[in-house]
């Protein structure tokens, strides 16, 4: 008995479900774009999560970096010890600051 309409079933593996396959080197074309397409925005993601997490850091940095100076001045003015622990606390945030700075200050322009 012969099916008149011959159309494919699914799962089978007859003549007529090979004729409606796709090529494979169309389908591995079409995954390589797929996943080229991922990767692009994956990376695209993370660079934009990365300068989010860099301006935070920065941010932090500057505070800390203003309160330890205003921090040294209070102390200076008192008589107090101001070079150590305010005025190096806020030198390490400021070469910090730099570290984070420079990065982005050498990136090329677009």
């Amino acid at each position: 008995m012969t099916d008149a309409t011959e159309e494919p079933l699914e799962g089978d593996i007859g003549p007529a479900a090979q004729a409606t396959e796709t090529p494979p080197t169309a389908v591995r074309d079409e995954l390589r774009a797929y996943e080229a397409e991922r990767e692009k925005r994956r990376r695209r993601t993370n660079a934009r999560a990365g300068l989010a997490a860099r301006c935070l850091a920065a941010l932090l940095l500057a505070f800390l970096a203003q309160d330890s100076v205003r921090t040294a001045i209070e102390a200076h003015a008192k008589g107090d010890p101001w070079l150590y622990p305010p005025a190096v606390i806020a030198a390490l945030c400021v070469g910090g600051l730099v570290v984070l700075a420079v990065p982005f200050l050498r990136r090329p322009k677009k």
